[in-house]
């Protein structure tokens, strides 16, 4: 136990409370970041770039070993010693619904962008060492496509989903946050000051990752709004499409999860595999069926070279400029993944709390790529639309548009994805303010959800960072650092919490916590606000 005296101690079992020092230590970081972009957009851009090209260029390795190591954890719980023990005892959520809330939460609007578009950046690069642009070149863009939306990336999701649900569900420890994953190590210093790092460092990252998402989402809803409705395409209507997703993720949060963004999610799932279902069958569908099929023996193929490949030579930087960018998204997005992994699996096996993201997440999101992608890919390689030109002079949004002028009925399809996109990234930012106020939160069973204000408070705080982003107006790089930058410090955090997983159930072995698990000392002077919130 932590040497405090007994009147600074507090049971946290008796009362749900703030933790203040996360709480507003989070939001200063959060208003020191966007206050300068906002006021200095210019310079902010400059710094940003900067700070882009120094980090994947040095530390690209890095990443790389982290996907690398993530991956084998994953299999080592799916089929190692622990793969048949349970977190809980029931089940919350259908199969279905489960993961369609992992993948609206964990890729939400980016694999709306990525899987429509991404092949059209990757294009400028020569890949498997074939020329930029050649036929070979194109097929490799659609498997490198399911490469990084697929096992690797939800392995560095997955990485700390079963440390955490270990703790919540099988020790009891009413808390769930990130730093309490680090209590092997720790011990009780995980409710003071290095307890109170590690959670910051989570929600800082957490907010600037999903900054990346609402970045890349706003433009595709607004530019859906503007062609279908000959409006013009500017920061002002993007601004407007903000405040409305805004009002919509802060709605759907005030009704928790599975009122709110469970219902929700499950709509969405259904819609986008409609305009998917649609696409297939009025587009080239026998295009489609073999460009898929195709990518899926090139990914297979090439899997270990796109996961190891750092190009030392300076032959290209796709790998700096895409695949550690991805892994450092992911790598912000991780503890947060896993800590809403944990949550929503209650019930479930580790083998399944790990494989499901693994296996049918990936295969989720390859479908974006395989339909919407290769779609656009036809339309390059028939020579109707060149998309990879076209992206060098406009948005990817306003090139997303222009390659659903194609498809029939394109108005109606560029509202359906426009609200696809917008609903995935309200269901992204539900799952986003729910573990941001589950952090700041002293106490949590799982038949809690945080206070509703706590909840509200985030949801609002999270358009602030994407509002300066907007406001900059610069590069894809720019989307791009905000993740990278924050990225690096989550790492640590990240594999800090693996070891210290492994060396407490060294320690106690995979059984229940004692009795008064429940009470756990959270010192009052440091201001931690001892009420129950509602």
């Amino acid at each position: 136990m932590s040497r405090h005296t007994e009147a600074e101690q507090t049971p946290a079992c008796a009362t749900g409370g703030i933790r203040t020092v996360c709480f507003v230590g989070t939001l200063a970081i959060v208003l020191a970041i966007c206050v300068p972009l906002i006021v200095y957009p210019a310079e902010g851009e400059q710094v940003i770039n900067q700070l882009f090209t120094l980090i994947t260029r040095d530390m690209d390795w890095l990443y790389l070993l982290a996907g690398l190591c993530s991956l084998a954890l994953i299999l080592w719980f799916a089929f190692g010693p622990l793969s048949g023990k349970r977190l809980g005892d029931t089940v919350e959520y259908s199969t279905f619904s489960w993961i369609g809330m992992l993948i609206c939460a964990g890729v939400g609007a980016g694999i709306m962008f990525g899987g429509a578009i991404d092949w059209a950046y990757y294009l400028a690069y020569p890949l498997g060492g074939e020329p930029a642009g050649s036929p070979r070149a194109m097929e490799l863009t659609c498997a490198y496509g399911m490469f990084h939306w697929g096992p690797i990336c939800w392995a560095i999701y997955a990485t700390l989903a079963v440390p955490i649900g270990y703790s919540f569900y099988v020790k009891k420890v009413p808390i769930l946050n990130i730093s309490q994953t680090c209590h092997g190590l720790l011990g009780d210093r995980v409710h003071g000051w290095p307890g109170k790092v590690i959670d910051i460092l989570f929600m800082v990252g957490l907010v600037a990752g999903s900054a990346t998402a609402l970045g890349l989402g706003i433009p595709i809803v607004a530019a859906g709004v503007a062609s279908c409705f000959g409006l013009e395409h500017s920061f002002t209507l993007e601004l407007i499409i903000l405040a409305l997703v805004t009002l919509l993720f802060s709605v759907t949060s005030s009704l928790g999860l599975k009122k709110g963004m469970h219902r929700l999610s499950d709509f969405n799932v259904y819609v986008a595999l409609g305009l998917l279902l649609y696409v297939f069958l009025v587009g080239p569908t026998l295009f489609l069926t073999k460009t898929s099929l195709n990518a899926v023996g090139l990914l297979v193929a090439h899997f270990v070279r796109m996961a190891t490949a750092t190009d030392p030579l300076g032959g290209s930087s796709f790998t700096q400029d895409w695949t550690v960018f991805y892994y450092a998204w992911f790598v912000a997005y991780a503890p947060f993944m896993s800590l809403f992994i944990a949550k929503i699996s209650r019930g479930r096996t580790v083998r399944q709390v790990v494989l499901g993201p693994v296996i049918l997440a990936s295969l989720g999101c390859g479908l974006f790529y395989m339909v919407f992608g290769n779609f656009g890919l036809h339309l390059q390689a028939t020579g109707q639309l060149d998309v990879a030109t076209l992206v060098k002079t406009v948005k990817g949004a306003t090139a997303i548009m222009a390659v659903a002028d194609f498809i029939p009925l394109a108005a109606v399809f560029k509202l359906m994805f426009a609200l696809v996109t917008a609903i995935s990234m309200a269901t992204t930012f539900d799952a986003v303010s729910f573990a941001l106020a589950a952090t700041t939160t002293a106490t949590l069973t799982p038949e809690d959800e945080p206070a509703r204000w706590n909840r509200l408070f985030w949801a609002i705080c999270l358009a602030l960072v994407p509002m300066g982003i907007l406001l900059i107006d610069g590069p894809l790089s720019v989307l791009q650092t905000a993740s990278i930058v924050v990225g690096l410090p989550v790492l640590i955090v990240l594999w800090l919490g693996v070891a210290a997983f492994f060396n407490e159930y060294r320690r106690t072995g995979w059984a229940p916590g004692p009795a008064d698990a429940a009470c756990v000392p959270w010192t009052t002077n440091e201001k931690e606000i001892n009420h129950k919130s509602h």
